[in-house]
């Protein structure tokens, strides 16, 4: 379903995964639909069984405005993601979305430019915003291990080593008004082109949550496209990261949230376990300067 100039190509398919968050998702599609780009796109919501009139809403409040894949089960994030890329009638982006994320005016209009002029990049993130104007972190310089999601999860990230190794990881003393190629961005946001997606393939679907968004980002680095973060492009993230205050590593390891990231975290380990990479730029030495 084509949301503005029906005559037109399709150029954008915006794909939002949602999951239990109804107010979120309309807040979304409402935000695109304000902000809406100055070429023909489509809004496609893929809800994982939310059962919390996700679904309906869509259905009631944008019945012919938004094309809805109701799940009758919670497939998980890329799973979602593929359902959404494969129902995409978009000629040559995608952007990934999660449902609390609000489009910024222009912001999609300014990132098809960018991608039409950069034919060597895959994946474009914007800089993320918190709901106060704040800076989220969300793209890093470097593939994370099992230890870097432990101290993330963990009473272990508490020690001052493990926050130095965090914060490096998170680039949080980083200029983050350069434009950089990077390691990875964040799944919540992900400026995708097709071209490349039909060339690397879709989200790998072993991953339920967590990590195919560094999985995909790194296939595409191994494919001869790159990844990059500008902070020419804003959107607000509405984010909270799930069990980021569980006080011990006991109760952490009994969130559900912690352990599907951990269970995630040991299959990219050993997906990649003496694996080489190769077109991939020395991110620490070179997040200084700009690279493009």
């Amino acid at each position: 379903m084509v949301n503005n100039k029906q005559d037109k190509e399709i150029i954008l398919s915006l794909i939002i995964i949602n999951y239990k968050t109804s107010t979120l998702l309309k807040q979304c599609i409402q935000s695109i639909q304000k902000n809406e780009p100055k070429f023909g796109y489509e809004i496609i919501a893929v809800d994982n069984n939310s059962e919390d009139g996700s679904a309906e809403m869509v259905r009631d409040d944008f019945e012919n405005n938004v094309e809805l894949i109701a799940n009758k089960e919670n497939l998980g994030f890329p799973k979602a993601v593929n359902q959404g890329v494969n129902k995409s009638k978009a000629s040559k982006y995608v952007l990934v979305l999660n449902p609390d994320i609000t489009v910024i005016e222009n912001c999609l209009d300014e990132m098809h430019q960018y991608m039409e002029e950069n034919k060597d990049i895959a994946i474009l993130g914007p800089k993320l915003l918190n709901p106060n104007g704040s800076i989220q972190y969300s793209c890093f310089s470097q593939y994370p291990s099992l230890k870097m999601v432990l101290y993330r999860r963990t009473v272990l990230g508490k020690t001052e080593n493990a926050k130095k190794k965090v914060n490096k990881f998170l680039m949080t003393g980083w200029d983050h008004k350069q434009e950089s190629e990077v390691a990875w961005i964040l799944g919540s946001c992900m400026f995708v082109r097709k071209e490349a997606i039909e060339k690397v393939g879709l989200m790998d679907e072993r991953f339920f949550m967590y990590m195919e968004d560094v999985d995909w980002c790194r296939r595409f680095w191994n494919n001869d496209y790159k990844v990059v973060y500008s902070p020419k492009f804003k959107m607000v993230h509405y984010y909270q990261r799930a069990s980021a205050s569980e006080p011990s590593i006991l109760k952490s390891m009994f969130n559900r949230i912690t352990r599907i990231h951990i269970a995630s975290a040991i299959k990219f380990f050993f997906k990649y376990w003496q694996y080489k990479d190769k077109n991939i730029p020395n991110f620490n030495t070179n997040l200084n300067k700009k690279n493009l």
